[in-house]
């Protein structure tokens, strides 16, 4: 009863952004002006919120965010390898979809709801490492195919700091653990307009998600739509569990990361892939294929997690 409790709610609120464009109530314009909300407001909020209150130990958590960062390197260093006959737009954009996960608007709410608001901290300071993380091994995965970008061009990496620079996660998290770390208070009024719009983060993602799903793209690509969710979905979060386990992680700290890696490919790998001249159509399809696959796999991981 309790998986059930952790699980529906996350899936009826995607079917219901689904059907909301299905109708029309959730055109392409909004459920677009949605994800920015989301993005730039929302989520930054609720991440600013969980780790300003929280003392964080650096030391303890190093180990912690170096392996998980290395699990995602290896994972995106070996799929690449592995696609190399490819041709070059679809190379990067299959590694991509292996690495990349949807941790703000799926992994987000489902670790939220499995876990409760005491997991908050640790999924912020997680995320905002992920997104540094995915971002500049998207950049390189995405470049090394063609000739004419280079990962070796300062303008790509200047352009890539930029895009870390400004992301509001990040700036969300970073300003957090300022308040956190030199004991600064937020005043109680805006504290708690953060904590309202913070709150309709995970709602309001879920909502988009529901409404990008198109399943007339799963009819083509679908074989290697499938292999990158065996990957995305099964592969990375055993990886990421078993080299968490073996450094001695436990609790909290090791089923935060894998349930985070256990996210559907991230919705901003298709507009990346678009941006890079890699195959926008395939990040699109294995987009909606690893979400589909989600629905049995997020209850199978909650299982084993023991988190029931």
């Amino acid at each position: 009863m309790k998986l059930a409790n952790i699980v529906l709610p996350i899936f009826l609120i995607i079917g219901v952004g689904y059907l909301l464009r299905r109708v029309g109530l959730l055109r392409d314009d909004t459920t677009a002006g949605l994800s920015r909300l989301v993005f730039w407001v929302a989520a930054p909020s609720l991440l600013f919120k969980s780790t300003a209150q929280y003392d964080f130990d650096w030391a303890a958590r190093l180990p912690l965010l170096l392996t998980i960062g290395g699990v995602t390197v290896i994972v995106a260093l070996a799929t690449y390898l592995a696609c190399l006959r490819a041709a070059p737009a679809r190379r990067g954009v299959l590694a991509q979809g292996a690495f990349r996960g949807n941790n703000v608007f799926f992994g987000l709410p489902v670790a939220l709801n499995a876990l409760g608001e005491g997991s908050m901290a640790s999924i912020s300071i997680i995320i905002a490492f992920m997104v540094m993380m995915e971002n500049l091994l998207s950049i390189l995965v995405l470049t090394w195919p063609h000739q004419r970008f280079s990962a070796r061009d300062p303008r790509v990496w200047l352009a890539a700091a930029r895009r870390l620079l400004c992301n509001p996660l990040l700036i969300g998290c970073g300003l957090g653990v300022l308040f956190s770390q030199f004991g600064w208070q937020v005043p109680l009024v805006l504290e708690r307009s953060i904590g309202m719009v913070g709150g309709i983060a995970a709602p309001a993602g879920l909502l988009c998600v529901g409404a990008s799903l198109d399943f007339s793209r799963l009819n083509s690509e679908l074989r290697a739509a499938c292999s990158i969710s065996s990957i995305r979905l099964a592969l990375h979060p055993v990886l990421t569990l078993a080299a968490l386990y073996l450094i001695g992680t436990r609790g909290m700290d090791l089923t935060v990361p894998v349930l985070l890696a256990t996210s559907p490919t991230a919705v901003l790998s298709y507009v990346m892939a678009r941006e890079m001249e890699g195959d926008a159509s395939l990040a699109g399809t294995i987009v909606i294929a690893t979400t589909v696959a989600s629905l049995v796999t997020v209850p199978l991981w909650l299982i084993i997690l023991g988190v029931t």
